[in-house]
């Protein structure tokens, strides 16, 4: 037979083949449920990021982890740094208590409640609204519901279907909520942050450059950032290490290259020109 009635014959041997059939004991069931929370940790953190327009790049203080079961918390705590570097954080900490990073506003929900209540829903609206969302959310879950007093005075009870709770961050602070967790994020940029936002925004640029230049992965480079900023120089100064390991740059030059055309992007408010010359 020749090479290619080979080939066909053993494609056909290989799709006649049974996929193999998981083996459900083998699987860690503590440790999917640590990876799945670990991911809604991030996705939450990065909802955070998004509410609060601040970018993947820039780099925060710290993030706060409120979990309604601490039975995971000694391994997420191991694990930390896998959860600041996906959220650019310096910290990872643990908190017990929600209510010093963020208010909750409770509304009535109105589709369900509505039929229900009748002539009697506005003054469930206006009671709602007018108490403390983290005291009634904490008595819906304490005793699964809460007894409200109505003009015509009967009780009424809400339960947790029968709500609508909306989170909202105190100042200096961006937050996301999921069912068994709630993510804040420190949103104070300090001088160093911003700087270190500002060099990851370079080595991207310096990244794209690179493509533009038909650069292969592994290539190094000589590299030139040409700018008038004083600001966006005392960068590249203070994190030339970083740009130039990220980047592979065997060196750093605030002067145009000869016979190199530059790309010109704007950093920080600031013009920069980026000229990518191959080596070696």
């Amino acid at each position: 037979r020749n090479l290619a009635s080979v080939c066909n014959g053993a494609a056909e041997s290989v799709h006649l083949c049974d996929y193999p059939a998981a083996d459900d004991a083998v699987v860690d069931e503590a440790l999917s449920t640590r990876m799945n929370l670990v991911r809604e940790i991030t996705s939450l953190g990065r909802n955070a990021r998004g509410a609060a327009s601040l970018k993947v790049r820039q780099p925060l203080a710290k993030v706060e982890v409120i979990l309604a079961d601490d039975s995971h918390q000694p391994w997420l705590a191991e694990h930390a740094a896998l959860i600041a570097e996906e959220l650019n954080v310096k910290a990872v900490e643990f908190a017990t208590d929600a209510d010093q990073y963020i208010t909750y506003s409770i509304v009535p929900n109105f589709k369900r409640l509505g039929p229900r209540l009748g002539k009697n829903m506005p003054a469930v609206k206006k009671l709602v609204g007018e108490a403390d969302g983290s005291a009634l959310l904490a008595e819906i879950k304490s005793t699964g519901e809460v007894k409200l007093n109505l003009p015509d005075n009967t009780k009424f009870a809400l339960d947790e279907d029968d709500i609508e709770v909306r989170l909202e961050a105190k100042e200096g602070w961006a937050a996301a909520q999921g069912k068994g967790v709630v993510v804040v994020l420190a949103t104070e940029l300090t001088p160093e942050l911003i700087a270190e936002g500002t060099a990851r925004d370079i080595v991207r640029a310096v990244q794209d450059a690179r493509k533009a230049r038909g650069c292969e992965f592994t290539d190094r480079i000589e590299l030139a950032l040409v700018t008038e900023s004083a600001e966006i120089r005392e960068v590249i100064e203070e994190f030339k290490e970083y740009i130039a390991a990220e980047t592979l740059a065997t060196q750093i030059t605030s002067e145009q290259i000869a016979s190199v055309d530059s790309v010109e992007v704007t950093i920080a408010g600031q013009v920069v020109k980026i000229c990518v010359h191959v080596v070696g």
